[in-house]
């Protein structure tokens, strides 16, 4: 049965062979493989040290390593894997990307194996991120059930959130779990961290009994320069309970079955679009079943509408550099394959 190995030394590292072709894979530029944390790990738990690095390795993941959700629907199985050796061997030799817990999993392996102290967590990914209007519009301000992986980095005297598997709609940067915090993540997106009650609870209303317990609530806000005022909507709510490998083999099991999870479903990959003179991250570039859209800061335009399997393949190979075997492209069911004729 999974479990956490109970002795340090049984858990999964990445060696320095391996760092250093994470590095490659992520295009991490020389300047950071040169940090004195690659030297010495204890200065990964300082600010001084430690974040540089991690904003740099939070930044060139999420440019170079898709979320993405192909092997639901690309393969014969039909199965997700959280080992973290072959997660090693797909994000990094196949140069394929994954969802959540595969992307938050691997990444807090390789913090850990440069130093890194990670507390791994889980988060209710909010319905006003739905994909389907009708669950916005009626149930927005209500929450799905534990679907959602993120880390805790804990630097100096504080822990930093940091999240690699939220495509767009995360923060594509690590921030301090501070009550209150705001900043701009893809400009001019700006994001805050509030502990905060959510809608859904059983406590009584009448003020007479205990407090509603909160939550961290991680919000987003598209337009805050906006004349009628900042419009903030919920991405997901956390809490900084430890989750273990266990607990990520339920969630993905439901999130990679379950029919009602859009992910079996729907097609996606998305990766952010970095300035790399200004080492910013500016948009992202998403493939949504047969749609290419291009975010470029506030606009959005269409690339490309596939019209046959043929052109979604060219987008995922040469927009995503995302490159499928032959078995894996015929494994795609007839019902989403696009051009069928049923």
């Amino acid at each position: 049965m999974t479990q956490l190995p109970l002795d340090d030394e049984s858990r999964t590292r990445y060696s320095n062979a391996e760092l250093h072709a994470y590095f490659e894979r992520i295009k991490l530029p020389q300047k950071y493989r040169d940090s004195i944390v690659l030297k010495d790990p204890t200065q990964a738990l300082t600010k001084q040290h430690g974040l540089p690095l991690l904003v740099a390795l939070t930044r060139h993941h999420t440019c170079n390593v898709p979320f993405e959700n192909l092997v639901l629907h690309y393969t014969s199985h039909k199965a997700v894997t959280l080992d973290l050796t072959a997660l090693f061997q797909k994000f990094v030799r196949r140069q394929l990307g994954g969802r959540c817990m595969e992307n938050n999993s691997f990444f807090a392996t390789v913090l850990r194996s440069l130093g890194y102290e990670v507390r791994n967590c889980a988060g209710r990914v909010s319905r006003a991120m739905s994909p389907y209007t009708e669950v916005r519009r009626n149930q927005g301000d209500t929450y799905d059930g534990w679907n959602h992986m993120l880390n805790l980095v804990w630097l100096e005297d504080e822990w930093y959130v940091t999240d690699v598997g939220m495509g767009a709609m995360g923060p594509n940067l690590p921030y301090p779990l501070r009550d209150g915090f705001e900043t701009v993540s893809v400009a001019p997106r700006e994001i805050r961290i509030q502990h905060r009650p959510i809608a859904e609870t059983y406590t009584s209303r009448s003020g007479k009994g205990p407090e509603p317990p909160k939550l961290w609530c991680y919000d987003i806000c598209y337009k805050p320069d906006d004349e009628a005022g900042k419009k903030w909507l919920p991405v997901y709510c956390f809490t900084e309970t430890e989750f273990l490998p266990q607990d990520y083999e339920v969630m993905s099991w439901y999130t990679s079955k379950h029919p009602r999870s859009f992910f079996t479903k729907e097609i996606m990959c998305t990766k952010m679009i970095m300035d790399e003179g200004l080492e910013v991250i500016v948009g992202n570039l998403t493939l949504f079943n047969h749609t290419l859209t291009k975010a470029i800061g506030a606009e959005r335009t269409m690339v490309k509408e596939c019209k046959t399997e043929e052109d979604r393949l060219q987008v995922l190979e040469e927009m995503m550099q995302v490159h499928l075997t032959d078995e894996e492209k015929n494994s795609i069911s007839d019902d989403q394959k696009l051009g069928h004729v049923m």
